[in-house]
């Protein structure tokens, strides 16, 4: 009698990987704040929501600044 060999393999689903392999969403926030101020810097008009999020943020550094 012949016997039948499985391999099973598992790949890691991409989406894990990804994720485990992107910098904290918190330094990425903080990439994003220093791009739109940067950019208002520069005269740059920010569509109205990005604006108030960009003041939203800096109220909170103000609030709470690095020592």
């Amino acid at each position: 009698m012949r016997s039948l060999i499985l391999i099973i393999r598992h790949d890691a689903d991409y989406r894990e990987l990804r994720k485990q392999s992107y910098p904290d969403v918190g330094e990425q926030l903080d990439a994003v704040f220093k791009l739109a101020k940067h950019l208002q810097s520069l005269g740059q008009d920010l569509p109205p929501d990005v604006e108030k999020w960009v003041n939203d943020c800096q109220e909170v550094k103000d609030k709470f600044p690095n020592k």
